[in-house]
């Protein structure tokens, strides 16, 4: 009996052990079970979490102006940006006129500055000043932008790098092949060292000059109050044929890096008197609206229209170059005073330093300036590349020069490669440009009309605008 009692008791102490492990080992899986669900819980909210600030730091406020075929290749691009990182871009586009500046004044004062825009050459200096611009030297630095054309770089007085041009937009000169060939003159050449000499150019101006009785400027009998067809015409803003003439005589508004002022050299003066001398000296351009502020127009208006047989504009005009019907327009390069040389602008992209996530809007800055995000509108001729490369590798030059007309992209080809040939716009560096130009427009009308010399202008004015440049200031 003592036996049997001592077996089922080591029995039912076995059934005990057992049956309290396995609730142990049930309990334990329970709760290791609900363990992980609230681990994977926790884990799903802390990824909802990152993906939600991961979407707030990269959204990016971009401003441009454009319109029409531009408007549509930027917004291309911006498309293409987001779906490659995932960045939202919040671009908006706004007229290009002087209300873009208003804008970003507005911006400033309520503290919503976008983190990428345009801006206009004569603002970025302004900018600088208020200390809104990041440097983007890092960026170049880097390789992640490749080496610019120098006369799209733009430097602050402090020698950092705040922005970069979107175009390389040259002065050329446009011409009307079928009134050279009538007259038996050969086409300006498309090459920097081959350009005229400014007597040369003068003398073709002339024999292309023709009143109503078909005689030119150099023929016995022509007459100056009858002019049917001028020789030569200017638009590309007043500025850039004047302050082109300073510097092809030899002299300038001021040097490269902006230290030295050369507006009131004698060359400078010189210069721009024999632009003046085409109209009242020699006949060969007109004398209407000849002031500061006026402009005849586009290639369309002055060459496609039989009045001019030469025309000075930008190369955006060659995009229009394709519409003009009946008439062969050629390109080549400006004539030379003492330097063969030309003025280019291009409106640069800026980053501001009050983006709140800086690194992300450099990054979309980048892929911005990159020919390759604009290739469509370059193709056109309405934008040149503002990359270095794009000029000197074969395989580049190809992707973009394919539908321009071959003296079009020998003469943008030789300014863009030949050293000193390309003379930078001084409103992307010179902090006081905007109160020089203001200063110079109320005296330089009276030159331009012939009413007094362009050195007498200069005396009048000068003093004041040099004074401006040493002031080193916007304001």
């Amino acid at each position: 009996m003592k036996k049997l009692l001592a077996v089922l008791m080591i029995m039912i102490m076995v059934f005990v052990i057992v049956g309290c492990k396995k609730d142990d080992e049930q309990t334990s899986g329970q709760a290791e079970s609900k363990g992980n669900v609230q681990k994977d819980k926790g884990n799903d909210d802390k990824d909802a979490q990152k993906d939600k600030d991961t979407e707030e730091k990269i959204t990016l406020k971009f401003l441009y102006w454009a319109d029409g075929v531009q408007k549509k290749l930027v917004e291309d691009a911006v498309k293409a940006y987001e779906e490659a990182t995932g960045v939202h871009i919040d671009a908006e586009a706004l007229p290009a006129d002087e209300s873009f500046d208003t804008y970003i004044q507005t911006r400033m004062e309520s503290d919503t500055l976008p983190d990428v825009s345009y801006i206009g050459e004569g603002d970025i200096m302004k900018y600088d000043e208020m200390g809104i611009l990041a440097d983007i030297d890092d960026l170049i630095a880097s390789g992640k932008i490749p080496e610019k054309l120098q006369a799209v770089t733009v430097k602050n007085p402090d020698g950092k790098t705040i922005g970069v041009g979107l175009s390389n937009q040259l002065v050329l000169l446009y011409y009307n092949k079928d009134m050279f060939d009538e007259a038996g003159i050969s086409y300006p050449p498309t090459k920097v060292e081959d350009a005229w000499s400014w007597d040369e150019f003068v003398e073709v101006a002339k024999k292309l000059t023709k009143d109503i009785n078909g005689k030119n400027a150099t023929e016995e009998g022509f007459d100056p109050s009858k002019i049917q067809t001028y020789g030569v015409g200017f638009n590309c803003l007043m500025a850039f044929h004047q302050f082109w003439a300073l510097h092809a005589n030899g002299g300038g508004v001021v040097n490269a890096d902006g230290t030295e002022f050369l507006w009131d050299k004698p060359e400078s003066a010189q210069g721009l008197q024999n632009i003046v001398d085409l109209v009242y000296k020699h006949n060969v351009a007109s004398p209407a609206m000849y002031t500061f502020a006026s402009a005849i127009g586009g290639v369309d208006a002055a060459i496609g229209s039989g009045g001019y047989a030469m025309y000075t504009n930008g190369s955006w005009d060659l995009a229009n170059i394709p519409a003009i019907e009946g008439i062969n327009v050629g390109v080549g390069v400006l004539p030379a005073m003492k330097e063969a040389v030309t003025m280019n602008c291009g409106a640069p992209m800026a980053v501001y330093n009050t983006s709140k996530n800086l690194e992300a809007a450099k990054e979309f800055y980048a892929y911005m300036v990159d020919p390759a995000k604009n290739l469509e509108l370059i193709k056109t001729g309405a934008w040149l590349p503002n990359e270095a490369a794009y000029y000197t590798d074969q395989s580049l030059i190809d992707s973009w020069t394919a539908d321009l007309q071959k003296d079009a992209v020998e003469t943008i080809l030789s300014y863009s490669t030949t050293e000193g040939s390309i003379i930078q716009w001084p409103a992307y560096y010179v902090p006081a440009y905007n109160k020089m130009n203001t200063e110079y427009t109320k005296f330089i009308d009276k030159a331009l009309s012939g009413e007094i010399s362009v050195q007498e202008a200069f005396d009048l004015c000068m003093p004041a605008i040099k004074a401006h440049f040493e002031s080193g200031t916007v304001e």
